[in-house]
């Protein structure tokens, strides 16, 4: 039985697809589907895919939908995939020659349900590649080659792994029940946290084995649009809502989803957008906030190991996550940042 499904979600790429293709074409392994789904791009995306799938019809099969965001294509692929397992390799990034080998055999040795490799960032117009170790390691060092136990405190180190999609093996079983938001960027998270939440088993290797395009024009790394900020907003609150069903949740999770509102909080300040849109956002943003309020305690439990912040700031963010104080922190915060920005926009 083939092992892997390999999803490659498609919209606005075909300067880059064929060498994606290319890459997994090339793999030293070949017990995998490619899930080529068209997300209604409206360059030559689709012809590209078809021509692959009628070359290749027993590695690559072709989705052809309405556009509906990145969620809606890993909603409609996961739900199709049979394969025991699945990977996510977008289409203006590649695979390393054994990437699909590395991360299966990782798997079925240590049975884990999420199997995380490094990467290498690449650059639009560079040909120079830098080694990511995919965590931020100011905090954390994962251990290569080593299966992280849930309900262990080496386990908790796993939150500070970037929850991008590259070289990242999923047991299917893990994201069957996911409900991936439509016509929004940032499901990635969602993906990650939710999967991370429901994983008995993690193992990491410190092999690059995805190149990752940072820099392309219009992903989410470079949106700057009051669209995508929302988006992302509306995909942690979706991240809060499923993680209710989840079993044995860690105080670091609600942590990380702090950090995650305070990275959120900082990203405003590079919105491409008006005065009156800038404080629509940060409206937006308290919602995030004030879901994590009532869990202050398990926030504060790692707060002051991980936040490296002066002692005005520290003082903000406890009266931000207190029910008593919130509000007005946060109404004052949301004046200062508005108008900062309006300044910025008249410099």
């Amino acid at each position: 039985m083939t092992k892997v499904t390999v999803i490659v979600p498609v919209y606005k790429v075909e300067k880059y697809l064929k060498t994606c293709f290319e890459s997994l074409l090339h793999q030293t392994s070949k017990d995998f589907v490619v899930y080529a789904v068209n997300d209604g791009s409206p360059d030559n995306c689709l012809s590209i895919i078809r021509d692959y799938e009628k070359r290749y019809p027993e590695l690559i099969r072709c989705f052809d939908k309405e556009n509906g965001g990145y969620g809606s294509v890993l909603q409609i692929a996961i739900e199709q995939t049979s394969t025991p397992y699945f990977l996510i390799c977008d289409p203006d990034d590649t695979l390393e020659p054994a990437a699909v080998e590395t991360l299966v055999n990782l798997a079925e040795i240590s049975q884990a349900d999420i199997t995380i490799g490094a990467k290498l960032l690449m650059y639009e117009d560079s040909t120079l590649k830098e080694y990511d170790c995919s965590y931020n390691n100011e905090f954390v060092k994962l251990r290569n080659n080593t299966v992280y136990n849930k309900g262990t405190a080496a386990y908790n180190d796993l939150f500070f792994v970037n929850p991008s999609p590259h070289a990242k093996l999923y047991r299917r079983e893990l994201a069957k029940d996911i409900s991936f938001p439509h016509k929004v960027g940032y499901t990635d998270n969602l993906l990650f946290y939710i999967s991370l939440l429901n994983a008995k088993k993690v193992i990491y290797t410190d092999i690059p084995l995805a190149n990752y395009l940072i820099d392309r024009r219009g992903n989410s790394m470079t949106d700057v649009s009051l669209r995508a900020m929302n988006g992302e907003i509306d995909v942690f609150n979706t991240i809060i809502d499923q993680a209710a069903g989840c079993e044995n949740v860690p105080d670091i999770f609600w942590y990380r989803m702090f950090a995650s509102f305070k990275f959120m909080l900082y990203q405003t300040r590079r919105l491409n957008c008006t005065v009156e849109e800038y404080e629509q956002a940060m409206d937006h943003l308290e919602t995030f906030l004030n879901r994590l309020i009532p869990y202050r305690d398990q926030i504060l439990n790692y707060y002051s190991t991980y936040e490296k912040t002066q002692i005005v700031e520290r003082f903000r963010d406890k009266a931000m996550l207190d029910s008593l104080t919130s509000k007005r922190m946060y109404g004052n915060l949301k004046k200062k940042m508005a108008k900062e920005f309006a300044e910025a926009k008249q410099a």
